[in-house]
């Protein structure tokens, strides 16, 4: 993929820091934007997401100003704010400001620093990867005309970023399984299949950090719970096989339909649910499902991109799941790329 432009000196330092918490072990992703309702608040420079324990995650906000006046004491206070807002784990602000002041007021609240002694000493390799400027100049050139009116690919994308802030729910996941079926499809389309494939393998890794997100709370429970848990959960979202029968009985009667209840259940059954059910109710699926996602990130940002059928065993085994589930015919979507 061809250089799109020179970076700017805060774009730069953003690439930089996201290499240094990649090599730290983060799943991490960049300029994610935050919404609400369709309104759109404010830009997250770098969301990180790391798996502390089976038990637990580490979701960290990190706000990154590479100027010569950084208003380092504010950027504390900002990203101190959209931590509790968002309910994160560890906030990180990473700011030009050498005085030990800063280093004492974000300690003081909890906020980590990475002031600019630590900044001059990042390295920066771009032998490997490529920037989120350049995948995005490239998503910027293609329109879903049918299946998101009209939305660029870009915008799908950033969608999909924004759900790592605050949809890490059955219902996030559900929602980005729909954009990875359509990327997924895109792939047979011979004049956009690296795009494609690109697109399919960091929705893909948001999929996984979405479900990551939810396994940590049925990690331990017995396997036909936890199995049952999942299937409840990709089949009927957050509101739970309960909630959905309550809201369907509820709409039956206010539309006086001569539909039964019964019937509209019915027609919510899906068998491909299965697929799903069973691969990641398995305790080694649960255990690899972070580091699976860490793997689709950098095989979407590599320079010279890794074909499916060249894929790790592992991740070739978790993307065929996935066109299992979507009835592609495995062999032909790896044939497309051989």
């Amino acid at each position: 993929m061809e250089n799109q432009k020179k970076l700017f000196k805060g774009e730069l330092m953003e690439e930089k820091l996201r290499q240094y918490f990649l090599n730290s072990g983060y799943y991490v992703s960049r300029a994610v934007k935050y919404s609400f309702e369709g309104n759109e608040i404010t830009d997250i420079d770098l969301f990180l997401y790391g798996r502390v324990s089976s038990l637990s995650r580490d979701r960290i906000n990190v706000d990154i100003k590479n100027k010569k006046s950084p208003k380092a004491f504010e950027r504390i206070l900002w990203a101190k704010g959209l931590q509790e807002l968002l309910g994160f784990e560890n906030a990180v602000v990473a700011t030009t400001d050498k005085k030990e002041a800063v280093r004492k007021y974000g300690l003081r609240h909890n906020i980590i620093i990475l002031d600019g002694n630590f900044l001059q000493k990042l390295s920066y390799d771009t032998d490997k990867r490529i920037t989120e400027e350049e995948l995005l100049a490239q998503f910027n050139k293609l329109k879903s005309f049918k299946d998101f009116r009209n939305q660029s690919w870009k915008t799908l994308y950033e969608n999909s970023k924004s759900r790592l802030l605050s949809e890490l729910d059955f219902s996030g996941y559900n929602s980005t399984l729909i954009y990875l079926k359509y990327f997924l499809n895109k792939c047979f389309d011979i004049q956009k299949k690296e795009i494609s494939l690109r697109a399919c393998y960091i929705i893909f890794s948001h999929s996984l950090i979405i479900l990551d997100f939810i396994l940590k709370d049925i990690a331990f429970l017995e396997p036909s719970l936890r199995k049952e848990m999942l299937g409840d959960g990709f089949k009927y979202g957050n509101l739970g096989k309960e909630g959905v029968n309550r809201t369907i009985e509820m709409a039956v009667q206010i539309a006086s339909s001569n539909i039964s209840v019964n019937e509209i259940k019915k027609s919510l059954e899906n068998d491909e649910i299965e697929i799903l059910k069973e691969f990641y109710s398995k305790a080694e699926t649960t255990k690899n499902v972070f580091s699976w996602a860490k793997k689709f990130e950098n095989l979407a940002f590599q320079k010279s991109i890794t074909v499916p059928d060249l894929l790790d065993i592992d991740l070739k085994g978790a993307l065929a799941v996935m066109l299992d589930f979507y009835k592609i015919d495995r062999r032909k979507f790896f044939n497309v790329y051989t």
